[in-house]
């Protein structure tokens, strides 16, 4: 039995409060407001105190056709029973923690279908992935051209760090992302946890720093909240692995799944590569948790030289973009 009480409020329905994209922002906000405005339910945490949210990404490996950013945003003070179930089925098959890069060594293909059972029963939140077609070059202007150094020399200004273009492009994309989605679903005076892995957005560089890339995500929320937090607080990977990195293989196997899922839509291929693994993470991915819900959206180019977006539907024979 799950630990999550049936009589907690879990989801809410749509239509949600968008009014906080201003005509103003970057078209990027504009077109995840669109997809968004398409979902027809999000986390109820109104009866929570602690957000905890934990990113991880892909698309970048040759080959790709898409950048997916996924997050699982979740109730952090719900965690307890996931924890001990997690910790248990590690003792049971010896595994270090999931990757997706990285299944088919066997402790992880023979606990991989028992975890994603644990995610989906132990876990009340949303894993939200960002699917963006890799012909893009920035969802901030019309051009990566002009819009890269512009959008280095702004955050050079506001005393946010030195960054190149396209490390500039995938931290704006994921602060925005993630920003959105917590002023949507988190209330006042709640706790709020960043844990993320080791990633160029997050990197001590000689010109910036992860404390950079933690005073642009609050800028951006800043945005799109409305609301205060009690505590807002930034972690990266631990060389001591916990159960956070349990909670940080989700959105890894999220990405995952999903860049290889449309890859395949893309090439007009019916089949995604892989064995048993990659059929149970489809599987996942496809299926709605009592608790936990699976949102992607994506932005691709349009024939007339637009960008469009959407909630995409994934079966495990199909892929749809409403």
């Amino acid at each position: 039995m799950s630990g999550i009480r049936p009589y907690q409020k879990i989801k809410k329905t749509g239509p949600f409060d968008l009014s906080a994209i201003l005509p103003e922002y970057t078209s990027f906000s504009h077109l995840l407001g669109h997809a968004v405005g398409e979902l027809k339910e999000l986390p109820d945490f109104s009866e929570d105190t602690k957000i905890a949210i934990m990113s991880d990404f892909s698309g970048e490996h040759k080959g790709a056709s898409y950048n997916t950013y996924s997050f699982l945003i979740m109730a952090y003070n719900k965690v307890g029973p996931f924890q001990a179930k997690a910790e248990e089925l590690r003792r049971k098959y010896g595994y270090g923690e999931f990757a997706f890069k990285d299944l088919t060594y066997g402790p992880r293909s023979r606990a991989l279908p028992e975890f994603l059972n644990l995610v989906d029963n132990f876990i009340h939140g949303a894993v939200v992935t960002i699917a963006i077609d890799k012909r893009i070059g920035t969802v901030f202007g019309q051009s990566k051209q002009d819009t890269h150094p512009y959008i280095q020399k702004q955050l050079a200004e506001l005393k946010l760090g030195r960054w190149k273009g396209e490390i500039a492009e995938k931290v704006l994309r994921v602060c925005h992302s993630i920003a959105l989605f917590t002023a949507l679903t988190t209330h006042a005076n709640q706790k709020l946890l960043w844990y993320c892995d080791d990633d160029a957005i997050n990197q001590d560089a000689q010109e910036r720093s992860f404390e950079d890339t933690q005073n642009i995500f609050v800028r951006t929320l800043g945005m799109y909240c409305k609301h205060d937090f009690e505590l807002i607080g930034f972690a990266k990977s631990f060389t001591d692995k916990t159960h956070l990195d349990d909670l940080l293989s989700i959105p890894d196997l999220a990405a995952g799944a999903v860049q290889d899922i449309l890859h395949a839509h893309t090439t007009g291929d019916d089949n995604v590569p892989g064995g048993s693994e990659k059929e149970a993470l489809i599987r996942w991915i496809a299926s709605q948790g009592k608790f936990l819900s699976k949102i992607t959206l994506q932005i691709s180019p349009l024939p007339g030289g637009q960008l469009g977006s959407g909630v995409v539907h994934i079966t495990p024979k199909s892929t749809t973009l409403q």
